[in-house]
């Protein structure tokens, strides 16, 4: 995996090791910050289930005003601390914790994000629970999208508007807002 585009341009991204992790593809990457790229300068966001953090490292790297990264293997966080403190990134927070603790964590903070990426793994229904309780804790701003990467054959329903929806293969992506 390597970083797309910004200041990082060209970075190889290493995958935690004994992690499972499943990379988001460089080509399906490069499309949803295509897609994003006006949203990105100046935005507060979230990197949900991170594993490597390469989502959230993209925008930090196209100048998102901050970025928290949120995954509940402890390697995972260690490792992407290790490769953050390398490339002197600044402006993120790392968070060791289970995804509903760390929704929880932002609502008490009333923390709101413009862009929240989400990509559990494609096996679980962890993405339904999250996105409910993103707009029940009310943590995307106004303006605010929701990117979620998921298997083609997973149905989903949300209770909240796609704005837009993107086929790689088989990924999907959808593009949620409130």
């Amino acid at each position: 995996m390597r970083i797309i585009s910004g200041k990082y341009r060209g970075i190889i991204i290493p995958s935690p090791k004994e992690s499972i992790v499943k990379p988001t593809l460089d080509r399906v990457k490069e499309n949803i910050f295509n897609i994003m790229q006006f949203r990105m300068e100046k935005s507060r966001c979230l990197d949900l289930f991170c594993g490597s953090g390469a989502l959230g490292i993209e925008c930090l790297s196209r100048n998102a005003e901050f970025v928290d990264f949120v995954d509940n293997n402890k390697q995972n966080i260690r490792e992407l601390e290790k490769f953050l403190d390398k490339i002197k990134a600044q402006n993120f927070s790392l968070h060791n914790l289970d995804f509903y603790d760390a929704l929880k964590l932002f609502k008490d903070e009333n923390k709101k994000f413009d862009i929240i990426f989400l990509d559990p793994p494609f096996d679980s229904d962890l993405a339904q629970v999250a996105i409910q309780k993103i707009f029940k804790f009310d943590l995307l701003n106004d303006n605010g999208i929701i990117v979620f990467e998921h298997s083609l054959d997973k149905i989903n329903s949300y209770q909240s508007k796609v704005i837009d929806s993107r086929i790689y293969g088989k990924i999907k992506v959808d593009f949620i807002s409130k």
